[in-house]
Formats: C-alpha cells, sequence, structure tokens
C-alpha cells in the first residue's frame, strides 16, 4: 500500500520494489485500498499521550481497566491451579519412584525364591 501511495506522488521507486509492486498487485482492488486509507487516517486522528485529550471517554477507560483487573485475577488463579498442579504431580512421580523401587526388590527376591527352588 505505501509503494502504491509512493508511486501516486511520483515517488521513483527502486527496482526490487517496482518488480514486488507488479506481481503482487496487477489490479489494485479500490475498495480494499481506500479501507486501508480510511484505516491509516483513524490512525492518525488519535491523539497522543502528550496532547492531553483523552481518545476514549473515562468511563471506557474504568471498564477497560475493570476488564483487565479481571483478566490478571483469572490468570493469576490459572498460574496457581497450575502449580498446585505441578506439585501434584511431583508427589504422585516420588510415591511411583518408591512402589517402583519396592516392585523391583520383591521381584528380585522372588526371582532369588525361584532359582533356589528350581535347584532343588
Amino acid at each position: 500500500m505505501l509503494l502504491v501511495k509512493q508511486v501516486e506522488k511520483g515517488v521513483q521507486l527502486q527496482a526490487e520494489q517496482s518488480d514486488w509492486l507488479a506481481d503482487t498487485d496487477e489490479e489494485i482492488d479500490e475498495q480494499e485500498l481506500e479501507a486501508h486509507y480510511s484505516y491509516m487516517a483513524k490512525i492518525q486522528e488519535v491523539p497522543n499521550a502528550d496532547s492531553g485529550t483523552d481518545a476514549e471517554p473515562l468511563e471506557q477507560d474504568t471498564q477497560n481497566d475493570v476488564e483487565c483487573d479481571n483478566e490478571r485475577a483469572a490468570l493469576a488463579n490459572l498460574i496457581a491451579n497450575l502449580k498446585l498442579d505441578v506439585d501434584d504431580n511431583k508427589k504422585i512421580q516420588k510415591q511411583l519412584k518408591k512402589a517402583n523401587a519396592t516392585l523391583t526388590q520383591e521381584l528380585t527376591e522372588c526371582k532369588s525364591i525361584l532359582a533356589k527352588t528350581l535347584e532343588i
């Protein structure tokens, strides 16, 4: 879109830019181009923080703050729940390792008893 604007203003494009423009945009969709221009104009209309004017009413800012606070609280709860899940998983893994060690020892003992029984 910027290349199209430059061409419209008579700015000489580099060969690479010119080739790219020719390859990607044989026919410019006028409605799409107008939508882009309109969007860019709206962006330029938004005052910056130094201008002293609010882009949104105070009520909207308050609502956005409340929504952000709600999202932060929800994320904090999610993180806390995930931490609990991780802790629970670690406990379960320790229990499984103990059980596995016990079973391995019992299997070794059973093999030993079986070997002795077969010798007799």
